[in-house]
């Protein structure tokens, strides 16, 4: 249920700013989203499948996520890898935390957590939350970064600021364990990087 929620609100985003005079890929993303909807899945993937082919940047993200959880086709993470790799180069911050996340866990792809971490950190600039507290993660369990629990709760700050429920309950469980002035400077830093519109970020 999880993951059809998720693939359903790719295509809700994404649709937001499409033209209205529809080229034929556009027409096939939309009714791919309505297909998907309904619960028809092979036909949803179908037609992404098709869009894509004619060039349509967006139709990659769901279909990618498709691929990824097998709804609609068979799984196929080297495929999934492929199409997030290429949304992700083009700018598409739900692309690049699901590519980090698959460099993190080694899905389609060698485990690569420098990677994971550089894509983490470019959906992190556009405000992405989740992936503002994955960097949290890194820094507090030491996964591609050197473990630092300020750093961490920095962005775990960003992240619940951001809407990560995630990042509000590891803010609150990790400052348990820095001192009162750790927990200072990393709230200091955590508005730093905000006013900076996530560009800088300790």
């Amino acid at each position: 249920m999880l993951t059809r929620v998720l693939i359903a609100s790719l295509f809700l985003f994404l649709s937001a700013g499409l033209a209205s005079a529809f080229t034929n890929p556009d027409a096939d993303f939309r009714k791919a989203r309505a297909k998907f909807q309904t619960g028809d899945y092979s036909k949803a993937a179908s037609l992404l499948i098709r869009a894509v082919e004619h060039g349509h940047e967006a139709a990659q993200v769901p279909l990618a996520a498709m691929y990824r959880s097998g709804q609609g086709v068979k799984q196929n993470l080297p495929r999934a890898f492929e199409l997030f790799t290429k949304a992700a180069y083009q700018g598409y911050p739900n692309a690049q935390f699901t590519l980090a996340m698959m460099y993190r866990l080694g899905q389609g792809t060698q485990p690569d957590h420098a990677e994971a971490g550089k894509w983490f950190r470019r959906a992190a600039e556009v405000g992405h939350a989740e992936a503002q507290n994955s960097l949290g993660v890194m820094f507090e369990t030491g996964r591609g970064v050197d473990v630092n629990y300020v750093s961490a709760v920095m962005w775990y700050h960003v992240a619940a600021s951001s809407g990560s429920r995630r990042g509000v309950d590891n803010q609150k469980r990790l400052s348990k364990k820095l001192s009162v002035k750790e927990v200072a400077r990393a709230k200091r830093l955590a508005l730093a990087c905000m006013r900076s519109r996530y560009k800088s970020c300790g």
